[in-house]
């Protein structure tokens, strides 16, 4: 039944931002988006968007997938449907089994705001991914006899 009536939520906060996010690229929204990002999301997310801890998702990540597609008109829908993703995510949070693990922010951060952060976010350089894990690490580290 919850599904059910969630469902037309995530479709109508998915279609509200269907144009995708209006900042991109725009310096003084960069530069905003600096600064809520630093007062608001760094202490998960990681200081300047290049060190989440490990709870949080590594929010350059986000357009990887999109950035991989060959065709400009495809790349463009994908990022306007991650445009929605993340405005829905930080508008209402994130909960799973009832545990929070990302608070709602629609009462904290106009969408403005949010937008910034975002056009922030994209401008962060993205890390080598990981070849090893700490579980690696530590294998290498003490290897069993």
């Amino acid at each position: 039944m919850h599904r059910l009536l969630i469902l037309p939520l995530l479709l109508a906060a998915l279609s509200a931002h269907a144009d995708g996010n209006p900042s991109r690229g725009d310096a003084s929204a960069i530069a905003l988006g600096g600064q809520v990002y630093q007062a608001n999301c760094a202490r998960c997310h990681g200081e300047q968007a290049t060190q989440p801890s490990a709870e949080a998702p590594d929010l350059r990540r986000l357009n990887s997938f999109c950035q991989q597609l060959k065709s400009t008109a495809l790349q463009a829908r994908c990022l306007q449907d991650v445009d929605g993703y993340f405005m829905m995510a930080v508008n209402s949070g994130k909960v799973r089994a009832g545990i929070i693990y990302m608070p709602p922010w629609r009462d904290v951060l106009t969408t403005q705001e949010i937008w910034a952060v975002r056009s922030f976010i994209e401008t962060r350089p993205l890390a080598a991914p990981r070849l090893n894990t700490s579980v690696d690490t530590e294998h290498q580290q003490h290897p069993q006899h």
